[in-house]
């Protein structure tokens, strides 16, 4: 299985108010925050220019780095 799987997007996450972000984002979820294409996503996650940690299969984002990134 890719470490990039599609997870569905939770539609209670609102882009705009990082406090309806879970602690841990999936990739999918950082692609819809962001308004990127999932694989711009997994290229900032390969550059290493947006941190994130291996849960089994999946690659999450921590909300404080995703913020941090952002701004």
């Amino acid at each position: 299985m890719n470490q990039f799987a599609h997870t569905p997007v939770d539609e209670t996450i609102d882009p705009k108010n990082p406090d309806t972000w879970p602690l841990w984002i999936s990739v999918p979820e950082v692609a819809a925050i962001l308004r990127l294409s999932m694989s711009t996503v997994r290229q900032l996650l390969q550059s290493r220019k947006l941190r994130s940690r291996r849960f089994g299969r999946q690659l999450r984002v921590h909300r404080a780095d995703l913020l941090a990134f952002t701004n």
